[in-house]
């Protein structure tokens, strides 16, 4: 019951189906899950089982109100578990509105329950419901629904958590799809693990002579995938920084950094291979900075930012003081001086905040 308990926090919608098991248990004919508003006799949500949809409809709009336990489960320590005729007699619960309108049509007569959360004014409730010729709850199974209770509350932490983590992920592979170059990430074994919609796109249409064949990168002029697989063992050998390889003759250019070192957290079982950002970079889709923007924000100069400016495309510095007709000793001091000002101490670093910025970075006209 515990494993199919914590199964729910990562599939909350399955809810229904740990109560059916739960419902078995406590001989039940329907139990529900529910947050409700502490202060008020609101339902916000509610998983159910064995209950009838239109009756359930009937509590969450107005029998919530007449609910004889509600009150009486709010007021115990939380994960405290209560059965109903601790609350109300017999007699007077079959003449309560409560009873006739929710119970009755259930063909239900005894609860068990408890408030397993309680936070920013709402409550989670379980509730487990039997006929009368069943018999009320017994106090052994009043305890076993209390053993439930702090696991039940730390199945919803995690749903949350999770629920945020998919929140955050989404929003970043939104920023990410934004960007005008493909963006992607892998392991030293070339495994695309995730990619951005401009990455997708240039893969789908074999754009650049890059493929993922079998979830892995692919380089497809002869010889270009052992010229690949060099450059990778080169980052994860930490013997580069940085690498990158020109496309074809249309100026694109392939960039990669590596994102983290093999062993530096805890797993169970070996160590994850060492990760790789890859940027692919289009000349025909320039990632060209926002000048005034860039500027406020890290304060360069002018003469800087035209050097950063071709940074994101993927040249290195002293191709860049080519372009400008600078000397390469006057186009690392500005390197040098950009690096300071943006808070890093590679170039790789640097080139990873350009280039995850070229988008945010954009003119509003572009």
């Amino acid at each position: 019951m515990l494993d199919d308990l914590y199964e729910r926090a990562t599939a909350p919608d399955q809810w229904p189906e740990f109560l059916a098991k739960l419902m078995v248990l406590f001989r039940g004919e329907t139990a529900t899950i529910r947050l409700s508003d502490l202060d008020n006799p609101v339902i916000h949500q509610s998983y159910t089982t064995g209950f009838r949809q239109e009756i359930n409809r009937i509590y969450e709009a107005e029998g919530v109100e007449c609910d004889p336990f509600r009150d009486a489960l709010a007021a115990l320590p939380v994960g405290k578990a209560l059965e109903s005729t601790a609350v109300i007699e017999d007699r007077a619960f079959e003449r309560s509105v409560h009873y006739q309108s929710v119970f009755r049509p259930n063909g239900n007569f005894y609860a068990l329950g408890t408030q397993f959360e309680r936070q920013n004014g709402q409550a989670m409730h379980i509730g487990i419901h039997r006929p009368k010729q069943k018999g009320p709850f017994s106090n052994d199974e009043l305890k076993l629904l209390e053993l439930f209770s702090p696991h039940l509350r730390r199945v919803v932490k995690l749903s949350r958590m999770m629920a945020d983590l998919n929140d955050a992920l989404s929003v970043a592979r939104h920023a990410l799809d934004r960007l005008p170059f493909g963006v992607w990430y892998m392991d030293s074994e070339l495994r695309v693990q995730w990619l951005n919609a401009s990455a997708e796109e240039a893969f789908a249409t074999n754009s650049f002579g890059l493929k993922v064949q079998y979830n892995r990168l692919r380089m497809l002029a002869a010889g270009a995938s052992a010229t690949l697989r060099a450059m990778v063992r080169r980052l994860t050998e930490h013997r580069s920084l940085t690498e990158t390889v020109k496309l074809g003759q249309t100026g694109a250019c392939l960039l990669m950094v590596p994102t983290c070192t093999a062993g530096t957290s805890l797993h169970i079982t070996r160590s994850p291979a060492p990760k790789i950002l890859c940027f692919l970079l289009d000349t025909t889709r320039p990632a060209e900075l926002d000048e005034n923007r860039l500027t406020t924000m890290y304060h360069l100069t002018p003469a800087e930012y035209r050097l950063a400016n071709l940074l994101v495309t993927g040249i290195d510095v002293n191709e860049a003081s080519a372009v400008l007709e600078i000397s390469p000793h006057t186009g690392r001091t500005q390197l040098k001086s950009i690096m300071r000002k943006t808070g890093v101490r590679r170039q790789a670093s640097l080139q990873r905040i350009l280039l995850l910025c070229a988008d945010t970075l954009r003119s509003p006209n572009d």
